[in-house]
C-alpha cells in the first residue's frame, strides 16, 4: 500500500498518454505564489509540474505524472495561491537534459503523525512514513528501441501503525501496508508498447496490488486505509500485499482509447511473507519456491477532461489464485482449529469477481474541471475460502470545493468487509473462551474523512479523521472483546518529486 493524499484520480487517467507526453506546454504559464508570479519560472512554463486537473496530479503507484491536457472545451484550470514553491531552475534545467536523453527521475516521501484518542487497542500517537526513489529510461532514446521503456523503483516503509498496534485492526493503515518495514524493490520491469500503441506488455518484477488491477489514484487520495486498489483485493489473496515485488508478464490490449482488457500472471512465492528479503536479487529470483499463480483479468472504459466533460471509468475483472493456503477453520485433521488447536489444514484455489465505477457528476461550471465524484466497487469472493467473503467501497470526492483553492480536495469514503462465516465462527469461539458469551462479529466498517491543502506544487498537507466499527483483532495474541470501536486522527504530508522540483517524467499507459 501504499501510500496517502495526493495522487493522479484514475478515472481521469489519460488512456493514451504516450501521445499526450509529446504536447507542448502552453506558453507563458506561472505558478502563484501568494497570489503573485514566482518569477523563477518565467522562462521555463511548467510542462511537467504540479497541473490542474484531477486527472494529472502524479500517481503514488505510477512514478511522476503527466504534463498539462486542455480540457475538451480547451479551457484552463484555474491557479492554485500556493503558499512557497521549490522549484529551482538549476534543477529543472538538469531534468530537461537528463530526458532528452532519455533518463527520468521519480519518487515521492509520505509522512504521516496519527493518534488514538477513543476505542481502540491502544491510545496514543505514532509516525509512519513511505519514501520512495526510482528511475525510467526511455529506451527509445538511449538505444533506439521504439516504444520501449524501463521502470526501475523502490521503496521504504517505516513507522509504529502497522497492523493494529492502535486501533485494533489489521486493515485501518493499508497506504501503508506492507509485509514489515524496509527498503524494498517495488518494481524492475521492461515496458513495451506494439502495434502504434494498441498492445503493452510489461514483464519483470511487480506486484498487481499497487493499482495494476481494480486499481484507482482515487483512492490514494484517503490516509487512512486504502491505496491504491479496493482493501478487499490487498487483503485477499495469497500474494504479500505492495511494495513487494515478484515475477510477472501483464499484457494490456487497447482497441480504443476509451476501452481496454488486460490480463496477467504474477508468481506466488509465500517465502516472501516470511522472511525480510523485500524482493532483492536473491534465492527468490529462481522459481523453485514459487507455491502458485496469481491471474488477473480485466476490461475496462474511462475517459478524461481531454475528451468528456464529465469523465467517468467503468471496469470489471477476475481474479484466480492457484496458490496453497490455509484453511480459517479446520486443523489437518479436519477438527476445529479454535477448540483443538493445531496446524491449519492446507487447500489449494480461490476465485474473486470484482466491479468498479467511478463518476464525475457535478461541476460548479460546465466547462471546469472542478466539481463532485462519486466512486464504488464491490468484491465477491467466487469459490475457495477467503477472509473476506464480500467488500464494498462507497465515496464521494469534491476537487475544488472552494473557487479559490481549485487545487484543494475534500473527500469522504466509507468501506466494509464482510467475513467469511468460516473465520467468523473460528473468532466467535476464541472470543467465547476470553470472555463467554462475547462474539467477534460478522462485519468490519471504516469511514474517513479528509481535507487536501494543496500548498505547493507536488506539496499536500491532509488532515483526516477515521473511524472504525468492530476492530478485526486477527491475530492478536491477545485478544479484547470489549474493543467494538475506533477513532484515529492524523496528518498526512505528502510530497511528490517530479511536481515538487519540476522534473520531467516518463509518463506510461496501464488503462
Amino acid at each position: 500500500m501504499t501510500s496517502a493524499s495526493v495522487s493522479v484520480l484514475f478515472m481521469f487517467s489519460v488512456s493514451n498518454a504516450q501521445d499526450i507526453a509529446k504536447t507542448p506546454a502552453p506558453p507563458g504559464e506561472n505558478i502563484m505564489v501568494l497570489g503573485k508570479k514566482n518569477l523563477s519560472d518565467e522562462k521555463n512554463a511548467p510542462r511537467f509540474t504540479d497541473p490542474g486537473v484531477p486527472a494529472l496530479v502524479p500517481a503514488i503507484n505510477t512514478p511522476g505524472g503527466i504534463p498539462n491536457v486542455p480540457s475538451v472545451n480547451g479551457d484552463k484550470p484555474a491557479k492554485q495561491p500556493f503558499l512557497f514553491t521549490l522549484h529551482a531552475e538549476p534543477i529543472m534545467k538538469t531534468g530537461d537534459f537528463l530526458a532528452s536523453k532519455g533518463v527520468y527521475f521519480s519518487g515521492w516521501n509520505v509522512s504521516q503523525f496519527a493518534g488514538i484518542p477513543s476505542g481502540g487497542s491502544n491510545h496514543g500517537t505514532f509516525f509512519n512514513e513511505n519514501a520512495a526513489v526510482g528511475i525510467d529510461l526511455d529506451m527509445h532514446k538511449l538505444v533506439g528501441i521504439p516504444g520501449a521503456k524501463i521502470h526501475f523503483l523502490t521503496d521504504e516503509i517505516a513507522g509504529q501503525g502497522h497492523a493494529g498496534d492502535f486501533t485494533g485492526t489489521n486493515w485501518g493503515y493499508l497506504s501503508w501496508y506492507g509485509n514489515h518495514d524496509g527498503f524494498h524493490l517495488r518494481e524492475f520491469t521492461w515496458d513495451q508498447s506494439l502495434f502504434n500503441d494498441h498492445l503493452f506488455i510489461l514483464a519483470g518484477r511487480s506486484n498487481p496490488k499497487t493499482g495494476e488491477f481494480e486499481g484507482s489514484e482515487l483512492y490514494c487520495m484517503y490516509s487512512a486505509f486504502m491505496c491504491s486498489i479496493a482493501p478487499a483485493l490487498s487483503v485477499n489473496g495469497s500474494l504479500p500485499g505492495a511494495p513487494t515485488s515478484t515475477w510477472s508478464t501483464r499484457f494490456l490490449i487497447k482497441p480504443t482509447k476509451e476501452t481496454y482488457i488486460k490480463a496477467g500472471i504474477w508468481e506466488v512465492e509465500p517465502w516472501l511473507n516470511a522472511v525480510p528479503h523485500n524482493s532483492w536479487p536473491g534465492d527468490d529470483w529462481g522459481f523453485d519456491k514459487a507455491k502458485g499463480e496469481y491471474i488477473p483479468v480485466e476490461g475496462g472504459y474511462r475517459t478524461n477532461f481531454s475528451n468528456d466533460l464529465y469523465p467517468r471509468a467503468y471496469d470489471m475483472g477476475f481474479v484466480y489464485d492457484t496458490a496453497v493456503y490455509s484453511d480459517p477453520l479446520h486443523n489437518t485433521s479436519g477438527r476445529d482449529r479454535a477448540v483443538y488447536g493445531g496446524t491449519a489444514q492446507s487447500r489449494r484455489g480461490r476465485t474473486t469477481f470484482y466491479l468498479q465505477a467511478q463518476q464525475m457528476v457535478w461541476k460548479p461550471e460546465r466547462k471546469g474541471t472542478r466539481g463532485l465524484i462519486l466512486f464504488g466497487a464491490a468484491n465477491f469472493s467466487t469459490s475457495g475460502e477467503q477472509n473476506i467473503k464480500n467488500g464494498f467501497v462507497l465515496g464521494a470526492f469534491d476537487w475544488g470545493p472552494f473557487a479559490a483553492r481549485p487545487r484543494d480536495y475534500m473527500g469522504f469514503v466509507v468501506q466494509s468487509f464482510v467475513w467469511n462465516r468460516q473465520l467468523v465462527k473460528y473468532m466467535d469461539e476464541k472470543f467465547a473462551q476470553v470472555q463467554p458469551g462475547s462474539k467477534w462479529g460478522s462485519t468490519e466498517t471504516m469511514l474517513e474523512f479528509n481535507y487536501g491543502f494543496n500548498v505547493a506544487p507536488g506539496v499536500v498537507l491532509s488532515p483526516y479523521l477515521e473511524y472504525i466499527w468492530h476492530p478485526d483483532q486477527l491475530g492478536f495474541q491477545k485478544l479484547r472483546p470489549e474493543i467494538r470501536t475506533a477513532m484515529q486522527c492524523g496528518l498526512t504530508l505528502n510530497m511528490q518529486i517530479n511536481p515538487a522540483l519540476g522534473l520531467p517524467l516518463l509518463a506510461r499507459v496501464r488503462n
